[in-house]
């Protein structure tokens, strides 16, 4: 599940020679819900190296009374005139959870265990399932529920039968409703057996460009109450219990990849004992060659 982010407008489409790169990632703004920030200006960062060259890596504890008394003197501390331009570097600090903007779930994110077993987090995933051809459902018309036959049905539509590998990335649009609190409620819920159909084929890895696998919370929790029925809280999410997948949450753009083959890229950040981390999902396309005839003609 990922918080709201600040929205930002940009296309997210980068060339480079024959390839298109284009970002699928939402932006973390320091005004998003859910996060804290704090900045280091140029300026600041004087003072701030000031007080941290009282101790460094490698200094003895002798070095370290002597330096720390030197800078209480005040013949230890860094002026303006003493750095190049009169100012330092800058720094930033993000406190956030690990499912802030576009991020990758582990099997430990849905439960202590998996299929069986200890449910593996983060760093134990293997990195190849993070890099492989991408294959965009569009299931904008799905009326907020993803079900087997729904995939099935854009599965043939498409032409195209999945295998271990591939990606497999769920068009919601939901992203165009970011900074809004739409962007929770109308949210589109992906049910476990379409997530199964998929994990037949050998899929290990699968996208979605909602807040999170599952509906909207409100309407979770609501219906868990009305029913006393525990299946009905975050059941895509649980069913990671019983068969392993990866989740990633949080995707944007996925209209803006251009038609034709792509290789998609989301590798997650190396957080030690996490069941969540952040990522920077990326399309890789080739871009479509002219004619011969034409480019000689051009040339």
């Amino acid at each position: 599940m990922t918080s709201a982010p600040t929205p930002t407008a940009h296309d997210g489409r980068q060339a480079d020679g024959r390839a298109v790169f284009t970002d699928l990632s939402i932006p973390v703004g320091r005004r998003a819900p859910g996060v804290e920030f704090e900045q280091w200006l140029h300026h600041d960062g004087i003072g701030h190296l000031s007080r941290r060259i009282r101790a460094l890596p490698g200094d003895s504890g002798k070095d370290r009374i002597r330096n720390y008394w030197r800078w209480l003197t005040g013949s230890r501390r860094l002026r303006p005139q003493d750095v190049p331009d009169g100012c330092f570097l800058s720094n930033e600090f993000y406190r956030m959870s690990v499912h802030q903007g576009t991020h990758v779930d582990a099997p430990f994110h849905y439960g202590p265990q998996c299929e069986g077993r200890p449910a593996r987090k983060v760093m134990d995933l293997p990195l190849d399932w993070f890099s492989g051809p991408g294959l965009v459902l569009d299931v904008r018309d799905r009326e907020g529920r993803v079900t087997a036959h729904d995939v099935k049905e854009e599965l043939d539509r498409l032409g195209a039968e999945p295998g271990p590998g591939t990606v497999v990335l769920f068009r919601t649009d939901s992203d165009r409703r970011l900074g809004t609190v739409e962007y929770h409620t109308r949210s589109t819920a992906i049910t476990p057996e379409a997530v199964d159909l998929l994990l037949d084929f050998g899929v290990k890895v699968l996208g979605t460009d909602c807040w999170s696998f599952d509906g909207p919370a409100r309407e979770m929790v609501e219906q868990f109450y009305r029913s006393k029925d525990p299946s009905a809280l975050w059941p895509t999410h649980m069913h990671g219990r019983r068969r392993e997948f990866i989740q990633i949450e949080g995707l944007a753009s996925l209209r803006r990849i251009p038609p034709g083959p792509f290789t998609f890229m989301a590798f997650p950040i190396a957080l030690a004992d996490a069941g969540a981390a952040w990522c920077r999902a990326v399309a890789r396309s080739e871009q479509a060659q002219e004619p011969a005839e034409r480019r000689a003609v051009a040339g």
